[in-house]
Order: C-alpha cells, then sequence, then structure tokens
C-alpha cells in the first residue's frame, strides 16, 4: 500500500494549508460568499472537520469521536447552510480540524491490506470498500481546499 504515506502526507499538507488560508480571513469575511450557492469558509472548513471524523471512524470503527458545539446540526448530510450564530469560530474548528488530520495520519500507520481492501460500514454513492471510501474522502477535501483558494482570492481582490 504505497498509497499510505502519500495520503498521510496530504492529509498533514492539507491540515497546514486551511490554516494558513483560514489566517486570511477576519471578522465577518468567514461567512463571505460570493453568491448563494457557494457556501462561505466558516461552513467549508466545518465541513471538511466534519468528514475527517468519518475517515476515523472507517480507519477505526471503535473510535470515540469529539464533535464541537453545532457541529452535527451544521453538517449532517442534507442540512441546508445555517445561520451565521451557529457556526464555531474559525480558530475552534481549525483545532479541531488539525486534531483530527494528526488522528487520521496516525491510523493510517497501523492500517493493515486487509481493513482497507474490507466492505466499508457506510453505504456510499463512491466505492464500497474501507479503502476507497477514504480515497474519495482525501480526494474531497483536497477539491474543498480549492474553493477556500477561491473564497481568498476573490476577497483579496475585493479588498483592492
Amino acid at each position: 500500500m504505497n498509497i499510505i504515506p502519500l495520503m498521510q502526507q496530504g492529509f498533514a499538507s492539507n491540515s497546514k494549508r486551511v490554516i494558513k488560508m483560514a489566517e486570511n480571513f477576519s471578522g465577518d469575511e468567514v461567512f463571505f460568499r460570493p453568491y448563494d450557492k457557494v457556501n462561505h469558509l466558516a461552513w467549508e472548513i466545518g465541513h471538511l472537520a466534519f468528514i475527517r471524523n468519518t475517515v476515523i471512524k472507517l480507519l477505526n470503527p471503535s473510535e470515540k469521536l469529539e464533535s464541537y458545539e453545532n457541529e452535527r446540526a451544521n453538517f449532517t448530510p442534507g442540512t441546508p447552510l445555517q445561520s451565521n450564530e451557529m457556526y464555531a469560530s474559525i480558530p475552534e474548528v481549525t483545532t479541531f480540524f488539525q486534531q483530527r488530520g494528526d488522528r487520521i495520519v496516525v491510523l493510517l500507520t497501523n492500517l493493515t491490506q486487509e481493513h482497507w481492501d474490507s466492505e466499508s460500514p457506510f453505504k456510499l454513492p463512491f466505492g464500497t470498500t474501507v479503502g476507497s471510501q477514504i480515497w474519495t474522502f482525501f480526494m474531497h477535501e483536497s477539491f474543498h481546499l480549492g474553493e477556500i483558494s477561491y473564497l481568498k482570492n476573490i476577497l483579496v481582490k475585493n479588498k483592492e
């Protein structure tokens, strides 16, 4: 499973990149949306932190997960965008995001080929094995990193 060290590096790198990009947002900018179909930074990072808990469960189904205030209310699949007051602060969410990323890196260290190839407990529309779902969630995280980057770039442009 040569992909495991690359995924470990990728999750660690994504943590650093998300935290670094979040530093470019201040005050109400975390709720900036260029138009109604776009999510704001508070949603983007919270969503990614929520998904990282799913990856942890895929890697270790018996793991006890921690949540921050309103996390499930904001990010359970199918939940519409909530009012701004419902979102935790960016520093709080990035802390959870980082901690969960660190945990994923550790759990990937002990991942066996048998578990990677096993059937996932989650019935998702992409992949049926633990490995295919972890890979898809990693790619999904990278996709959202691009969205965060665009939000940052639009904000910078608007400040000029």
